[in-house]
């Protein structure tokens, strides 16, 4: 026997079709979420990575114009005794290192008027305008290190100072993320 036309036509999906075809398009729409939240994230941590970089080449830059174990906080004046030596320098072989903080406690300003301390407030300055991530758990810190080579020469006898800037942020409360730059600062003229 055959059916008539009409009753072909009013013939509908099945129950299990439909569930069949909202599971597919539910396993779909997982994975195309899944993607667009994967893609969020690493254009997120991009861009933070970008910002890191850029503030630590402008620390490093603002380090390497002067002496760096002055501006890291060696010598605390401007001017140079008469041998041009600053006795802070003599028998100092070991690394200086200046560490600023933003997040619960952020490294206050100095204020001072010296040229290094001023330079100083700017590289703070430039940490806590930063649109990097930190709060009270997960604080970013920017540290820049000043070590006299050869080693085991002292500031006052080195031929060059390593100079290395790192800066440590959370992405996502969660993920550490660090940026390190070295630079090596001639003390002498080739």
């Amino acid at each position: 026997m055959i059916e008539p036309a009409s009753r072909k036509r009013q013939r509908g999906f099945s129950l299990a079709e439909v569930l069949i075809a909202v599971a597919l398009l539910a396993v779909i729409l997982l994975a195309l979420f899944a993607l667009i939240t994967a893609g969020v994230r690493r254009a997120y941590s991009g861009r933070k990575m970008t910002e890191a970089s850029i503030l630590a080449q402008h620390v490093m830059e603002r380090v390497n114009v002067y002496e760096p174990q002055a501006l890291l906080g060696l010598a605390q004046t401007d001017t140079a005794p008469a041998d041009g030596v600053p006795d802070s320098y003599v028998g100092r072989t070991t690394p200086v290192i200046k560490e600023w903080v933003r997040g619960a406690t952020t490294t206050a300003p100095e204020g001072g008027t010296s040229t290094f301390q001023i330079e100083r407030d700017e590289i703070r300055n430039l940490l806590a305008t930063a649109d990097l991530p930190a709060d009270a758990d997960h604080q970013a810190t920017l540290r820049a290190t000043a070590t006299p080579l050869p080693a085991g020469r002292d500031f006052a006898n080195c031929s060059m100072v390593r100079i290395m800037v790192d800066l440590d942020w959370y992405e996502w409360g969660t993920r550490h993320r660090t940026v390190r730059l070295q630079a090596l600062n001639l003390r002498t003229q080739p």
